[in-house]
């Protein structure tokens, strides 16, 4: 049975179907009036990247510019990128996280970002708006000090990196593990090189929270040809390394056009578990696979509520809108249901999805209500998480 609501003042009507009905629809496509530019500029701090419904990786580039109109990350107004990070909070009024930066170079090495008076210190590198393409499931850029073409998706606790290299001798992916958004300061960090084609590490900071936990595994698609580690600036011997700003360079020889992909696994309880949710989520190698599940699993919760209208500019409002309310909280514990809890011990099989990154600031007014009403499993695993805490 469907419930028709008709708001004065809008030439629109709204179809909402229940939970149960929602999920029988045929998927139709809304996620083509999303315009995730919507509050990018000004002080709307949302995040631009790729994700799905409530994911815990929220994989897009981070800018070089610091402060409050940058707590996402990112800004309309801004043309340097610094890295391409899997965790980013979106609306808020004070930036963290930004967790797991990687950042596809070429030539000499550079650990460091660098700054805008003298580019050449660092690794940053500018790009134009006009060689981006951003959607909800995707997004892609080209980083124009490298010739390199970036392309990222998601699942919930995968992010997934293509990148297409020109021909060099000297191409690297820099994982710097030391930046972060805002508050967050880097406490502890840790990288290793397990095979030829793996990476696992953590990275422990302060931010919003004390002490903020997250592991990953990166696998690569092309054996690394080698691998360097720094503390902040300083190299260091070996594979692996442990300090509070602690940087790996995985280096390659490409030919001009060569497509390297990376599968990056984030968990809050291990590298072991990290890898466990690449195997389950994404096993393979499909990039515009996993571009079309993600889309889709914004598609399902978009056909929850169908507006029907002549109005283009509604329907983009509209589904931007809806499309914000779908960032956070995210799920923050692995395939095996496992998460790291604030009495600092792991728990297993709580039945519920742990969720991270709330933002109460006026949501009881409108949006937690919605999630009642469209996701109450989602509102459930919100509940859980808050008594547990």
């Amino acid at each position: 049975m469907k419930k028709q609501i008709f708001l004065a003042g809008m030439l629109a009507v709204f179809s909402l179907s229940t939970f149960g009905q929602a999920r029988k629809q045929a998927v139709v496509n809304l996620t083509k009036y999303v315009d995730p530019y919507i509050g990018t500029g000004f002080h709307g701090h949302v995040f631009v990247g790729a994700s799905v419904p409530f994911g815990a990786v929220q994989l897009g580039p981070t800018n070089m510019s610091e402060g409050w109109d940058w707590c996402s990350g990112y800004h309309i107004s801004d043309s340097t990128i610094i890295g391409f990070q899997h965790t980013h909070l979106s609306g808020t009024g004070i930036g963290d996280l930004g967790d797991i930066s990687f950042m596809p170079t070429t030539g000499p090495v550079k650990v460091i970002k660098g700054s805008l008076k003298d580019p050449q210190s660092g690794y940053f590198s500018l790009f134009s708006h006009k060689d981006e393409v951003v959607k909800p499931s995707y997004y892609k850029v080209k980083l124009k000090r490298y010739d390199i073409g970036v392309e990222l998706t998601a699942s919930t606790r995968v992010g997934m990196h293509k990148y297409t290299f020109p021909a060099s001798n000297d191409a690297h992916v820099v994982i710097d593990l030391k930046e972060g958004i805002g508050w967050d300061e880097s406490m502890e960090t840790y990288i290793k090189q397990v095979d030829k084609n793996t990476i696992e590490g953590y990275r422990f900071s302060k931010g919003w929270a004390n002490d903020q936990r997250i592991y990953f595994t990166a696998v690569f698609s092309k054996p690394i040809k080698s691998f360097s580690v720094y503390n902040d600036a300083e190299g260091k011997p070996g594979t692996q390394l442990k300090g509070k700003r602690v940087k790996g360079v995985v280096s390659f020889a490409t030919t001009k056009g060569e497509v390297v992909y990376a599968k990056v696994g984030i968990s809050p309880v291990s590298s072991a578990n990290a890898m466990l949710n690449i195997k389950a989520e994404i096993p393979g190698w499909d990039f515009n696979k996993v571009v079309a599940a993600a889309d889709m699993a914004w598609n399902k919760q978009f056909a929850k509520i169908i507006i029907k209208t002549d109005s283009l500019s509604q329907l983009k409002k509209f589904y931007t809108a809806f499309y914000h309310t779908m960032i956070a909280p995210s799920i923050f514990n692995d395939v095996n249901g496992d998460y790291w809890g604030t009495d600092k011990k792991v728990h297993k099989n709580v039945g519920f999805n742990n969720v991270t990154t709330f933002s109460l600031w006026d949501t009881y007014r409108s949006n937690n209500p919605l999630s009642t009403i469209i996701h109450p499993e989602h509102t459930n695993d919100m509940i859980n998480s808050m008594l547990t805490i």
